[in-house]
């Protein structure tokens, strides 16, 4: 069968109407309040000291 402009259209709607009931899904299903942050150790390799110039 013949990739027609119309098919892809059709299929492109599809897509589109498939990500948003997945969105859609993923929000009503979320924790009403974000999660707390926590108090892990970060890995500041790459950050700066305060009061020393970035490194160029």
């Amino acid at each position: 069968m013949p990739d027609t402009k119309s098919g892809r259209e059709r299929k492109g709607r599809g897509k589109r109407r498939q990500l948003e009931n997945h969105l859609t899904r993923r929000e009503l299903e979320a924790d009403e309040e974000p999660p707390e942050p926590t108090l892990e150790t970060i890995d500041s390799e790459y950050l700066d000291e305060p009061g020393e110039a970035a490194a160029e």
